[in-house]
Protein backbone atom coordinates (compact mmCIF):
# COMPACT_ATOMS: atom_id res chain seq x y z
CA UNK A 1 0.00 0.00 0.00
CA UNK A 2 1.25 3.30 -1.20
CA UNK A 3 0.62 6.49 1.00
CA UNK A 4 -0.15 9.66 -0.65
CA UNK A 5 -0.76 12.79 1.50
CA UNK A 6 -3.33 15.65 0.33
CA UNK A 7 -2.26 19.38 1.11
CA UNK A 8 -4.21 22.44 0.87
CA UNK A 9 -5.33 25.70 3.33
CA UNK A 10 -8.98 24.57 2.45
CA UNK A 11 -10.37 21.97 4.12
CA UNK A 12 -13.61 21.33 1.22
CA UNK A 13 -11.16 21.16 -0.90
CA UNK A 14 -8.83 18.70 0.22
CA UNK A 15 -11.62 16.69 1.80
CA UNK A 16 -13.27 16.22 -2.04
CA UNK A 17 -10.17 15.75 -3.31
CA UNK A 18 -9.24 12.35 -0.91
CA UNK A 19 -12.95 11.55 -1.31
CA UNK A 20 -12.61 11.76 -5.20
CA UNK A 21 -9.37 9.44 -4.53
CA UNK A 22 -11.55 6.60 -2.74
CA UNK A 23 -11.76 4.31 -5.90
CA UNK A 24 -7.92 3.96 -5.80
CA UNK A 25 -7.69 2.76 -2.23
CA UNK A 26 -7.01 -0.50 -2.58
CA UNK A 27 -3.67 0.88 -3.91
CA UNK A 28 -3.48 4.03 -2.03
CA UNK A 29 -3.66 5.08 1.65
CA UNK A 30 -4.44 9.17 1.73
CA UNK A 31 -3.94 11.99 4.27
CA UNK A 32 -4.60 15.23 4.19
CA UNK A 33 -2.71 18.15 5.71
CA UNK A 34 -5.01 21.47 5.84
CA UNK A 35 -2.22 24.17 5.35
CA UNK A 36 1.44 24.20 4.68
CA UNK A 37 2.78 24.15 8.10
CA UNK A 38 0.44 20.80 8.94
CA UNK A 39 2.12 19.19 6.13
CA UNK A 40 5.90 20.20 7.23
CA UNK A 41 4.69 18.65 10.64
CA UNK A 42 3.42 15.45 9.31
CA UNK A 43 6.37 15.10 6.82
CA UNK A 44 8.72 15.34 9.71
CA UNK A 45 7.28 12.34 11.53
CA UNK A 46 6.14 10.11 8.87
CA UNK A 47 6.82 8.65 5.29
CA UNK A 48 5.00 9.38 2.03
CA UNK A 49 5.53 8.14 -1.52
CA UNK A 50 3.85 10.78 -3.19
CA UNK A 51 2.89 14.46 -1.85
CA UNK A 52 0.25 16.61 -4.28
CA UNK A 53 0.44 20.47 -2.77
CA UNK A 54 -1.54 23.55 -3.35
CA UNK A 55 0.60 26.01 -4.66
CA UNK A 56 -0.92 29.32 -2.57
CA UNK A 57 -1.09 28.76 0.98
CA UNK A 58 -1.10 31.70 3.56
CA UNK A 59 1.03 30.18 6.23
CA UNK A 60 3.56 28.37 4.10
CA UNK A 61 3.28 27.74 0.66
CA UNK A 62 3.30 24.46 -1.44
CA UNK A 63 7.03 25.45 -2.83
CA UNK A 64 8.14 25.31 0.53
CA UNK A 65 6.09 22.12 1.65
CA UNK A 66 7.53 20.04 -1.75
CA UNK A 67 11.26 21.45 -1.16
CA UNK A 68 10.76 20.10 2.44
CA UNK A 69 10.06 17.15 0.75
CA UNK A 70 12.53 16.49 -1.69
CA UNK A 71 14.98 17.11 1.19
CA UNK A 72 13.71 14.63 3.53
CA UNK A 73 13.06 12.22 0.53
CA UNK A 74 14.22 12.80 -2.52
CA UNK A 75 12.88 9.67 -4.04
CA UNK A 76 8.93 11.24 -3.09
CA UNK A 77 7.36 12.31 -6.18
CA UNK A 78 5.99 15.89 -5.60
CA UNK A 79 2.94 17.32 -7.22
CA UNK A 80 1.85 21.28 -7.41
CA UNK A 81 -1.66 22.55 -7.92
CA UNK A 82 -1.96 25.37 -8.75
CA UNK A 83 -5.46 28.13 -10.24
CA UNK A 84 -2.88 31.12 -11.50
CA UNK A 85 0.55 31.65 -11.21
CA UNK A 86 2.78 33.73 -13.56
CA UNK A 87 5.74 32.54 -14.90
CA UNK A 88 8.56 33.04 -12.48
CA UNK A 89 6.97 31.54 -9.70
CA UNK A 90 5.42 28.46 -11.95
CA UNK A 91 9.16 28.22 -12.71
CA UNK A 92 10.49 27.94 -9.32
CA UNK A 93 7.39 25.43 -8.42
CA UNK A 94 8.46 22.91 -11.28
CA UNK A 95 12.27 23.17 -9.64
CA UNK A 96 10.78 21.22 -6.64
CA UNK A 97 8.25 19.33 -8.25
CA UNK A 98 7.80 16.64 -10.64
CA UNK A 99 4.81 17.53 -12.69
CA UNK A 100 2.58 20.69 -12.11
CA UNK A 101 -1.37 20.17 -12.89
CA UNK A 102 -3.88 23.00 -13.50
CA UNK A 103 -6.79 23.79 -10.48
CA UNK A 104 -9.35 21.88 -10.18
CA UNK A 105 -7.73 18.66 -11.41
CA UNK A 106 -9.68 15.45 -10.94
CA UNK A 107 -8.96 12.59 -8.80
CA UNK A 108 -8.43 10.29 -11.76
CA UNK A 109 -6.41 12.94 -13.67
CA UNK A 110 -3.82 13.80 -10.16
CA UNK A 111 -3.25 9.81 -9.52
CA UNK A 112 -2.40 9.30 -13.29
CA UNK A 113 0.37 11.87 -13.32
CA UNK A 114 1.52 10.43 -9.40
CA UNK A 115 1.50 7.09 -11.08
CA UNK A 116 3.42 8.21 -14.16
CA UNK A 117 6.19 10.21 -11.80
CA UNK A 118 6.65 7.39 -9.78
CA UNK A 119 7.39 5.33 -13.32
CA UNK A 120 9.48 8.14 -13.94
CA UNK A 121 12.03 7.47 -10.84
CA UNK A 122 11.82 3.87 -11.66
CA UNK A 123 12.69 4.21 -15.08
CA UNK A 124 15.93 7.04 -14.16
CA UNK A 125 16.90 4.09 -11.47
CA UNK A 126 17.07 1.29 -14.36
CA UNK A 127 20.11 -0.12 -14.60
CA UNK A 128 20.86 -0.44 -18.39
CA UNK A 129 19.77 3.51 -18.39
CA UNK A 130 22.32 4.12 -15.53
CA UNK A 131 25.07 2.33 -17.50
CA UNK A 132 25.10 3.61 -21.09
CA UNK A 133 25.02 7.30 -19.26
CA UNK A 134 28.06 6.56 -17.84
CA UNK A 135 29.81 4.49 -20.74
CA UNK A 136 29.31 7.82 -21.99
CA UNK A 137 32.19 9.19 -21.02
CA UNK A 138 32.87 13.64 -20.95
CA UNK A 139 29.20 14.90 -21.50
CA UNK A 140 28.41 18.56 -22.34
CA UNK A 141 28.49 20.64 -19.62
CA UNK A 142 25.27 21.00 -17.46
CA UNK A 143 23.84 24.70 -18.40
CA UNK A 144 25.25 26.88 -15.65
CA UNK A 145 24.34 29.97 -16.91
CA UNK A 146 20.83 29.07 -17.50
CA UNK A 147 20.95 28.36 -13.99
CA UNK A 148 22.21 31.95 -12.86
CA UNK A 149 19.61 33.41 -15.27
CA UNK A 150 16.68 31.40 -13.94
CA UNK A 151 17.44 32.78 -10.52
CA UNK A 152 17.18 36.15 -11.88
CA UNK A 153 14.58 35.88 -14.21
CA UNK A 154 11.98 34.10 -11.35
CA UNK A 155 12.95 37.01 -8.72
CA UNK A 156 10.52 39.67 -7.71
CA UNK A 157 13.73 42.22 -8.91
CA UNK A 158 14.15 40.47 -12.32
CA UNK A 159 15.85 43.63 -15.10
CA UNK A 160 16.69 43.23 -19.07
CA UNK A 161 20.07 44.39 -17.30
CA UNK A 162 20.85 41.98 -15.19
CA UNK A 163 20.47 39.24 -17.42
CA UNK A 164 22.29 40.66 -20.13
CA UNK A 165 25.21 41.01 -17.63
CA UNK A 166 25.21 37.70 -16.56
CA UNK A 167 25.25 36.11 -20.52
CA UNK A 168 27.71 38.52 -21.62
CA UNK A 169 29.98 36.90 -19.54
CA UNK A 170 30.26 34.18 -21.86
CA UNK A 171 31.58 35.52 -25.23
CA UNK A 172 30.86 32.07 -27.23
CA UNK A 173 26.86 32.59 -25.72
CA UNK A 174 26.58 35.93 -26.14
CA UNK A 175 27.63 35.18 -29.65
CA UNK A 176 25.08 32.22 -30.18
CA UNK A 177 22.60 34.00 -28.72
CA UNK A 178 22.73 37.05 -31.20
CA UNK A 179 23.01 34.55 -34.30
CA UNK A 180 19.97 33.04 -33.37
CA UNK A 181 17.83 36.17 -32.41
CA UNK A 182 18.83 37.74 -35.55
CA UNK A 183 18.29 34.63 -37.82
CA UNK A 184 15.28 34.30 -40.06
CA UNK A 185 13.72 31.72 -37.52
CA UNK A 186 12.28 35.12 -35.27
CA UNK A 187 11.59 36.96 -38.51
CA UNK A 188 13.25 40.19 -37.06
CA UNK A 189 13.43 43.09 -39.57
CA UNK A 190 17.11 43.43 -38.75
CA UNK A 191 20.34 42.33 -37.16
CA UNK A 192 20.36 42.75 -33.61
CA UNK A 193 23.38 43.60 -32.18
CA UNK A 194 23.44 44.46 -29.20
CA UNK A 195 22.36 41.98 -25.99
CA UNK A 196 20.44 43.99 -23.96
CA UNK A 197 18.15 44.31 -26.72
CA UNK A 198 17.71 40.99 -28.09
CA UNK A 199 16.32 40.09 -24.32
CA UNK A 200 14.09 43.05 -24.47
CA UNK A 201 12.93 42.22 -27.28
CA UNK A 202 12.16 38.61 -27.21
CA UNK A 203 11.73 38.29 -23.41
CA UNK A 204 13.14 37.22 -20.98
CA UNK A 205 11.41 33.53 -20.76
CA UNK A 206 12.41 32.91 -24.58
CA UNK A 207 16.06 33.77 -23.85
CA UNK A 208 15.54 31.70 -21.20
CA UNK A 209 15.13 29.07 -23.60
CA UNK A 210 17.73 29.92 -26.13
CA UNK A 211 20.75 30.00 -23.28
CA UNK A 212 19.79 26.45 -22.41
CA UNK A 213 19.82 25.54 -26.09
CA UNK A 214 23.02 26.92 -26.79
CA UNK A 215 24.57 25.88 -23.39
CA UNK A 216 23.04 21.95 -24.14
CA UNK A 217 23.64 21.72 -27.47
CA UNK A 218 27.18 23.03 -27.08
CA UNK A 219 29.40 20.88 -29.57
CA UNK A 220 29.38 19.60 -32.93
CA UNK A 221 28.37 15.80 -33.18
CA UNK A 222 30.00 13.98 -35.98
CA UNK A 223 26.79 12.86 -37.27
CA UNK A 224 25.62 16.29 -38.14
CA UNK A 225 22.56 16.62 -36.35
CA UNK A 226 22.96 19.38 -33.83
CA UNK A 227 21.57 21.99 -36.32
CA UNK A 228 18.56 20.14 -37.26
CA UNK A 229 17.98 19.19 -33.63
CA UNK A 230 17.81 22.82 -32.43
CA UNK A 231 15.83 23.85 -35.31
CA UNK A 232 13.41 21.41 -34.56
CA UNK A 233 13.44 21.44 -30.92
CA UNK A 234 12.59 25.56 -31.17
CA UNK A 235 9.85 24.79 -34.13
CA UNK A 236 8.27 22.07 -31.20
CA UNK A 237 8.58 24.85 -28.60
CA UNK A 238 7.07 27.64 -30.74
CA UNK A 239 3.74 24.57 -30.66
CA UNK A 240 3.88 23.35 -27.40
CA UNK A 241 3.48 27.37 -26.39
CA UNK A 242 0.66 27.26 -28.41
CA UNK A 243 -1.16 24.40 -27.64
CA UNK A 244 -0.43 25.61 -23.89
CA UNK A 245 -1.05 28.95 -24.22
CA UNK A 246 -2.72 30.79 -21.30
CA UNK A 247 -2.02 27.87 -18.56
CA UNK A 248 0.68 28.24 -16.01
CA UNK A 249 3.22 25.85 -17.41
CA UNK A 250 3.48 27.35 -20.90
CA UNK A 251 7.03 28.07 -20.41
CA UNK A 252 7.97 25.09 -19.14
CA UNK A 253 6.22 22.97 -22.23
CA UNK A 254 8.84 25.22 -24.27
CA UNK A 255 11.63 24.31 -22.25
CA UNK A 256 10.73 20.66 -22.41
CA UNK A 257 9.88 20.53 -26.07
CA UNK A 258 13.18 22.44 -26.92
CA UNK A 259 14.91 19.69 -24.71
CA UNK A 260 12.76 16.55 -25.99
CA UNK A 261 15.90 15.14 -28.10
CA UNK A 262 18.55 16.07 -26.01
CA UNK A 263 19.34 12.12 -26.03
CA UNK A 264 19.75 12.17 -29.77
CA UNK A 265 22.54 14.35 -29.84
CA UNK A 266 24.23 13.21 -26.44
CA UNK A 267 24.42 9.69 -28.38
CA UNK A 268 25.24 10.72 -31.49
CA UNK A 269 28.35 12.93 -30.15
CA UNK A 270 29.97 10.15 -27.42
CA UNK A 271 28.93 7.24 -29.61
CA UNK A 272 29.24 8.01 -33.16
CA UNK A 273 30.27 4.65 -34.94
CA UNK A 274 27.14 2.80 -32.88
CA UNK A 275 24.54 5.62 -33.22
CA UNK A 276 25.24 6.21 -37.25
CA UNK A 277 23.42 2.80 -38.23
CA UNK A 278 20.62 3.04 -35.63
CA UNK A 279 19.88 6.62 -37.12
CA UNK A 280 20.24 5.45 -40.50
CA UNK A 281 18.02 2.84 -40.31
CA UNK A 282 15.43 4.77 -38.49
CA UNK A 283 15.55 7.79 -41.41
CA UNK A 284 15.22 4.49 -44.23
CA UNK A 285 11.86 4.00 -42.23
CA UNK A 286 12.91 0.56 -41.00
CA UNK A 287 11.16 1.41 -37.41
CA UNK A 288 10.68 3.38 -35.01
CA UNK A 289 13.46 5.16 -33.18
CA UNK A 290 13.01 4.24 -30.10
CA UNK A 291 12.47 0.43 -31.02
CA UNK A 292 15.36 0.11 -33.05
CA UNK A 293 17.71 1.99 -29.77
CA UNK A 294 16.22 -0.40 -27.23
CA UNK A 295 17.24 -3.27 -29.70
CA UNK A 296 20.71 -1.67 -29.34
CA UNK A 297 20.73 0.15 -26.25
CA UNK A 298 18.15 -1.91 -24.09
CA UNK A 299 16.70 2.06 -23.16
CA UNK A 300 15.85 5.00 -25.91
CA UNK A 301 16.68 8.32 -26.18
CA UNK A 302 14.11 9.76 -24.12
CA UNK A 303 15.38 7.72 -21.20
CA UNK A 304 18.83 8.73 -21.64
CA UNK A 305 18.39 12.79 -22.39
CA UNK A 306 15.72 12.79 -19.19
CA UNK A 307 18.23 11.28 -17.06
CA UNK A 308 21.05 13.47 -18.39
CA UNK A 309 18.41 16.84 -17.31
CA UNK A 310 18.01 14.86 -14.16
CA UNK A 311 22.01 15.19 -13.37
CA UNK A 312 22.01 18.97 -14.55
CA UNK A 313 19.15 20.08 -12.22
CA UNK A 314 16.88 20.98 -15.01
CA UNK A 315 12.99 21.01 -13.68
CA UNK A 316 11.39 17.96 -12.71
CA UNK A 317 8.39 18.60 -15.11
CA UNK A 318 10.42 18.94 -17.59
CA UNK A 319 12.24 15.62 -16.93
CA UNK A 320 9.20 13.81 -16.78
CA UNK A 321 7.91 15.34 -20.04
CA UNK A 322 10.85 14.74 -22.30
CA UNK A 323 11.00 10.85 -20.45
CA UNK A 324 7.36 10.14 -21.99
CA UNK A 325 7.24 12.09 -25.17
CA UNK A 326 7.21 9.65 -27.55
CA UNK A 327 4.42 7.58 -25.23
CA UNK A 328 0.44 7.76 -25.22
CA UNK A 329 -0.69 9.49 -21.49
CA UNK A 330 -3.01 8.01 -19.44
CA UNK A 331 -6.59 8.09 -20.64
CA UNK A 332 -7.37 10.45 -17.58
CA UNK A 333 -4.36 13.01 -17.86
CA UNK A 334 -5.65 16.45 -18.37
CA UNK A 335 -3.50 19.42 -19.76
CA UNK A 336 0.12 19.72 -18.17
CA UNK A 337 3.40 20.06 -19.33
CA UNK A 338 3.89 16.11 -20.52
CA UNK A 339 0.90 15.67 -22.45
CA UNK A 340 1.44 19.47 -24.03
CA UNK A 341 4.94 17.68 -25.65
CA UNK A 342 3.02 14.60 -26.23
CA UNK A 343 0.31 16.28 -28.58
CA UNK A 344 3.25 18.35 -29.99
CA UNK A 345 4.97 15.18 -30.66
CA UNK A 346 2.26 13.73 -32.36
CA UNK A 347 1.57 16.20 -34.92
CA UNK A 348 4.65 16.84 -35.84
CA UNK A 349 4.61 13.32 -36.57
CA UNK A 350 1.66 13.44 -38.38
CA UNK A 351 2.81 15.90 -40.04
CA UNK A 352 5.93 14.47 -41.68
CA UNK A 353 3.97 11.79 -43.54
CA UNK A 354 3.05 11.83 -46.94
CA UNK A 355 -0.70 12.46 -46.57
CA UNK A 356 -0.43 14.45 -43.86
CA UNK A 357 -3.52 13.14 -43.01
CA UNK A 358 -5.09 13.90 -39.69
CA UNK A 359 -4.90 10.84 -36.75
CA UNK A 360 -7.48 9.98 -34.76
CA UNK A 361 -5.39 9.14 -31.97
CA UNK A 362 -4.15 12.92 -32.20
CA UNK A 363 -7.31 14.51 -32.30
CA UNK A 364 -8.92 12.41 -29.09
CA UNK A 365 -5.95 13.62 -27.30
CA UNK A 366 -6.33 16.82 -27.95
CA UNK A 367 -10.56 16.56 -27.18
CA UNK A 368 -8.83 14.71 -23.79
CA UNK A 369 -6.66 18.10 -23.32
CA UNK A 370 -9.46 20.65 -24.27
CA UNK A 371 -7.90 21.94 -27.32
CA UNK A 372 -9.62 20.83 -30.04
CA UNK A 373 -10.89 24.43 -30.70
CA UNK A 374 -7.11 25.22 -31.35
CA UNK A 375 -6.62 22.16 -33.63
CA UNK A 376 -6.92 23.95 -37.57
CA UNK A 377 -4.17 26.62 -35.71
CA UNK A 378 -2.39 23.76 -34.39
CA UNK A 379 -2.06 21.36 -37.57
CA UNK A 380 -1.44 24.34 -39.64
CA UNK A 381 1.53 25.50 -38.33
CA UNK A 382 2.56 21.91 -37.42
CA UNK A 383 2.61 20.77 -41.43
CA UNK A 384 3.86 24.74 -42.85
CA UNK A 385 7.26 24.41 -40.26
CA UNK A 386 7.88 20.46 -39.97
CA UNK A 387 7.09 20.14 -43.85
CA UNK A 388 9.04 22.67 -44.74
CA UNK A 389 11.98 21.01 -42.47
CA UNK A 390 12.10 17.77 -43.76
CA UNK A 391 11.77 19.04 -47.69
CA UNK A 392 14.92 21.06 -46.97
Amino acid sequence: MRRLLLVDDEPQVVNALKKALRPWRDDWSVDVAEGGQAALDVLGREAFDAVVSDARMPDVDGEAVLDFARLKAPSTVRLVLSGQVDAKKGHRLALVAHQFLSKPSTGAAILAAVEECCRLTESLGDARVRELVTSLGNLPIGPRVYHRISSLIDSPTASVEAVAEVIEEDVALTASLLRFVSSAFFGLPRRVESLKEAVAIVGMERVRELVLMSEVFSATDSLGLVAQLQKRGLTRARLARLISDGSPMTNLAGEAALLSEIGIYVLSLRRPDFYAPIWARFQAGEAPLAELERESFGCTHAQVGAALLGLWGIPQTVVNAVSWHHEPPSPAAELDTRTVLALATALEEEAVTETQKPRPHVDELAAQLHVTARMPTLRAFARENFRREVGS
